[in-house]
C-alpha cells in the first residue's frame, strides 16, 4: 500500500449554513480527520496481517493437497488389500479404512476453511484498494487545486501572499499588510483583489471546503474601543470580513465556507520580535476537498 497516501486524508468536514463557527466545531472536524487517518493506518496494518495469513494458509493448503493425494493412494491400496485378505482381516481393515476416511474428511474441512479465509482476504483487499484509489484521487485533486490557485494568485505571490500544500490541504496565507491596516478589519483594495481572484477558482469548485482563519500577534489589542475587546474579537472580525468578500457576488456557495478566529495562539514564529510578530499577523484560507465518499468506505468497514 502506498503509505504516502493519506493519510491525508482525509478529514470529514461538515459545513455550517452560517458563515462563522465556534472553535469547538472546528476542533471536532479536525478530530474526525485524525480518526480517518488512524483508521486508514489500521486498515493498512490489517491488510499486511491478512496477506501474511493468506501466504501461510496457501502453504498449508499445498501440504494438505499432498496429504489428500497420499491418503487417496493409501485408500486405494487398502481396498485392494481388503479384497485379498477379506476373510482373515475384514474387521481390522474396515477400521483402518474408517480412520483414513476420517482423516480425509478433516483435511477436506481444513481446505474449506482455507477457501473461506481466502474469500474474506479478497474482500478486504478490494476495500483497501478502493480506499487507496480514493486517496490517490483526492491527492491529485489537491495538487490540481494548488496549481489553479497559484496560477490565479500569481501576481500576488511574494507580495504578502503565499500558496502552499500540506497535509492534504491547500493553504493561502495573506499577511496583514496585504489585507488590513493595523488594528483594523476593513480590507484594503489590493487584498480585496487577491480575494476576488481566489473566489473565481472556488466558484467553479463547489466540492472544496473553505476555512478562513484570522491570526494576530501577541500584542494586546488597543484599537477601536467599545467595538472589539481583544485579539480574539479582531481575529474573528477579520475572518468574517474575508468570508463576506469571498461570497459577495462571486458565485461561491456559503455552504462551502467557514470562518474562525485563532487570536494569537497559533503563531508561525514563537520569538517575541518585531519580525516574528509580523509573520504571525496573517489570514489563512485553507482549502480541503470534501470527504463524503471516503467516510462512506470507512464507515462500511
Amino acid at each position: 500500500m502506498k503509505k504516502n497516501l493519506l493519510v491525508t486524508l482525509f478529514i470529514t468536514v461538515v459545513l455550517s449554513l452560517a458563515s462563522c463557527v465556534s472553535q469547538k466545531k472546528f476542533d471536532t472536524l479536525q478530530a474526525e480527520f485524525d480518526r480517518i487517518n488512524r483508521k486508514y493506518n489500521d486498515l493498512n496494518i490489517q491488510s499486511k496481517e491478512i496477506d501474511a495469513q493468506r501466504k501461510a494458509l496457501e502453504k498449508e493448503k499445498a501440504e494438505l493437497d499432498k496429504q489428500i493425494a497420499e491418503l487417496d493412494k493409501k485408500i486405494t491400496e487398502l481396498k485392494d488389500l481388503q479384497e485379498k485378505l477379506k476373510s482373515e482381516h475384514s474387521i481390522e481393515t474396515g477400521g483402518l479404512q474408517s480412520q483414513l476416511q476420517k482423516e480425509r474428511d478433516e483435511l477436506t474441512r481444513k481446505q474449506t476453511e482455507l477457501e473461506k479465509l481466502q474469500k474474506e482476504f479478497n474482500e478486504n483487499n478490494k476495500r483497501l484498494l478502493d480506499l487507496q484509489q480514493m486517496l490517490a484521487n483526492k491527492d491529485e485533486a489537491v495538487q490540481a487545486l494548488r496549481r489553479r490557485v497559484a496560477d490565479a494568485l500569481l501576481g500576488f505571490e511574494g507580495k504578502g501572499l503565499t500558496v502552499t500544500q500540506k497535509n492534504g490541504k491547500v493553504y493561502v496565507s495573506l499577511e496583514e499588510q496585504l489585507l488590513f491596516k493595523s488594528g483594523d478589519w476593513n480590507i484594503e483594495s489590493r487584498g480585496l483583489q487577491a480575494i476576488k481572484e481566489l473566489a473565481k477558482v472556488l466558484a467553479v469548485n463547489p466540492d472544496i471546503n473553505v476555512l478562513v482563519e484570522g491570526h494576530t500577534d501577541n500584542v494586546p489589542y488597543g484599537g477601536k474601543g467599545g467595538i472589539l475587546q481583544d485579539n480574539w474579537d479582531l481575529s474573528v472580525k477579520r475572518a468574517t470580513t474575508v468570508v463576506r468578500a469571498l461570497l459577495d457576488k462571486t458565485g461561491v456557495s456559503p455552504k462551502q465556507v467557514t470562518a474562525a478566529g485563532r487570536s494569537e495562539f497559533l503563531p508561525i514564529e514563537d520569538e517575541n520580535t518585531a519580525e516574528a510578530r509580523k509573520k504571525n499577523r496573517r489570514t489563512e484560507i485553507i482549502l480541503t476537498p470534501k470527504l463524503d465518499e471516503l467516510l462512506e468506505i470507512l464507515e462500511a468497514n
